[in-house]
């Protein structure tokens, strides 16, 4: 098979949370040599295949040690990209600033990701996913008019949105680098990702208008909103313009349409039965769908979106974000640290005997944390809200793995 294309790519990167990862996780599934450094008393072990230390090195460092920093930059001037998601304050205090990666690699391209950005007068101040969707103004558009705003239902929106746009900014440095040498500081922030995803509506400010919040409705549509169907927590998204209506209420079984008997018909019925109906008389409808249903998608599996990881059990992983899953290989996470003896041979040459020094000194370790399973009793979950239903038996995605392996032209 033909190499990945980042192949020969190695990336250090100091990362916690959510966004860095996710950015970080690209390069790794296109081929990067991802360094993933932690302090090993501070991390933890992941609960079994994570989609965000998935194929990289884990390498144990601790910063507070004297000569961590040192060390550091050693690696960091023996890769083509560092990458950090702390605030100023924490990068300077520790010697590993821009300025002093780049006075030990001119070239190299340096990757800060941080709440607000490295300067500016809010620069100093962290910042998490939820935090960003709220100051970017991305909550305020989400919701009923005349209810408090909403919010994306994914805790790392805003971490998966920041995390792209970063990827992307790195492929950029590395075409610039290859061409003309240069390397160069890329200064990534969680809000100006976030407000990058607003579209219009800064548009539509800018020229005066307020944009209100509409929940599920659209004012160009004659009927644009979320109809609960029968079972629990099952919904069917239905759109339509007013010539579509009379066609929408006979597929129901109705004579004419009127919007409270449309809703009572959609509930008595099951949302797939529902979104087929719809969808044969012309009118635009699927079901809601929820993690569960993404994950025995169909139309997923036969894209080979989907790729697997063995470890404890078989579990579906998303690949790359346009497809092909199912030709990237995966790697299990391991402890913070497991590569250190690896990483410190291969990428600059210590000795056996200055590995043990490190170790005995506390600048580098393995972290003992056991993993934190997820999920815990499920009936306690769903009771609490955390979980809708729970297929304990995967045969959803396993069934639709397993008919896309038998059409032609599906998982080979």
């Amino acid at each position: 098979m033909t190499p990945p294309p980042l192949t020969g790519v190695r990336v250090l990167s100091l990362e916690q949370a959510v966004a860095l990862p996710v950015a970080t996780r690209q390069l790794a599934d296109l081929g990067a040599e991802v360094i993933r450094v932690q302090a090993p008393e501070r991390a933890r072990r992941p609960a079994g295949p994570d989609d965000l230390t998935r194929n990289k090195r884990q390498l144990g460092i601790d910063l507070n040690v004297e000569g961590a920093s040192e060390l550091f930059l050693r690696l960091a001037s023996a890769v083509d990209v560092v990458c950090h998601n702390f605030t100023p304050r924490v990068v300077t205090k520790f010697g590993i600033d821009y300025e002093s990666v780049r006075r030990v690699h001119p070239g190299v391209i340096y990757v800060s990701v941080t709440g607000f950005g490295m300067t500016g007068p809010w620069g100093p101040r962290p910042l998490f996913g939820p935090g960003a969707e709220a100051v970017s103004g991305i909550n305020s558009l989400i919701g009923m008019a005349d209810a408090w705003p909403g919010r994306p239902g994914t805790i790392v929106y805003a971490d998966s949105v920041c995390g792209m746009h970063v990827a992307f900014a790195i492929l950029a440095a590395l075409d610039h680098r290859d061409r003309t040498g240069e390397g160069q500081h890329i200064d990534a922030s969680l809000y100006e990702t976030s407000v990058s995803m607003l579209g219009p509506v800064l548009a539509e400010a800018a020229l005066g208008a307020r944009p209100q919040r509409a929940g599920n409705t659209d004012r160009t549509f004659a009927l644009h909103d979320v109809f609960a169907a029968r079972g629990h927590d099952r919904h069917v998204a239905v759109s339509a313009d007013a010539a579509q209506l009379p066609p929408a209420a006979r597929a129901l079984g109705l004579d004419t349409f009127d919007r409270d008997r449309f809703a009572e018909a959609i509930s008595r019925l099951d949302a797939g039965d529902v979104a087929r109906r719809l969808q044969d008389a012309g009118v635009a409808a699927h079901i809601v769908s929820d993690a569960s249903d993404v994950a025995s998608d169909p139309q997923l599996w036969a894209r080979r979106y989907f790729a697997e990881l063995e470890s404890d059990g078989v579990a579906p992983h998303g690949g790359l974000p346009w497809g092909g899953g199912a030709f990237v290989p995966l790697a299990a996470a391991d402890a913070a640290g497991a590569d250190n003896r690896h990483v410190l041979r291969d990428v600059v040459a210590l000795s056996d005997d200055e590995i043990a020094a490190l170790e005995a000194r506390g600048v580098i370790g393995v972290t003992n944390t056991p993993p934190a399973m997820p999920g815990g009793d499920h009936e306690r979950r769903i009771a609490r809200g955390e979980l809708s239903r729970v297929d304990a038996t995967h045969d959803g995605w396993r069934a639709a793995r397993n008919a896309a392996e038998r059409t032609p032209g599906g998982l080979q």
